[in-house]
């Protein structure tokens, strides 16, 4: 028996929407708001300052507290706060006084603490006991209205 072109293109069309392969609401999120669904691969926007950079990412983001053992690469601008343990890095506060094109300045928070100024990409500083490596200066980052200066600095026990 032969079959028509039209019935077979019918049937399959059909077979192929019951399979979920031509259907708008096959399996996956389904939008509830009348826009389409969320791709599941990609990173959701977000328009908070936890918003991810542009450039290379930092290992631990905007989680200070990840360096409290003097182990982490993380995002830093202008006043940022790293918090460390005394034992470990030899004061107990990072400070970041200016993030910058031209570089990042930092110190610790001790009166005998020495720090870095206009530190660029690639160059390490030793401040009390800890080691300081700028890995990158100048991304670029939502901030608001505007684009605000982010370094990525790696930290680790001298």
């Amino acid at each position: 028996m032969r079959t028509s072109t039209p019935l077979a293109a019918a049937v399959l069309a059909v077979g192929l929407t019951a399979c979920g392969g031509g259907s708008e609401t096959s399996a996956g999120p389904a939008a509830t708001d009348g826009s389409p669904p969320p791709v599941q691969d990609s990173i959701p926007t977000q328009t908070t300052a936890a918003a991810l950079p542009t450039g290379p990412h930092a290992k631990d983001g905007f989680n200070y507290p990840a360096c409290k053992d003097a182990r982490c690469e993380i995002y830093v601008r202008t006043g940022t706060k790293v918090p460390l343990k005394q034992s470990v890095a030899g004061f107990g506060t990072l400070l970041v006084s200016k993030a910058t094109a031209s570089g990042v300045d930092f110190t610790g928070k001790n009166p005998d603490t020495t720090g870095s100024v206009g530190q660029q990409p690639g160059y390490r500083a030793r401040i009390g006991t800890l080691d300081v490596v700028t890995v990158t200066v100048n991304q670029r980052h939502p901030a608001g209205n505007g684009v605000e200066t982010l370094a990525i600095l790696r930290l680790s026990p001298a």
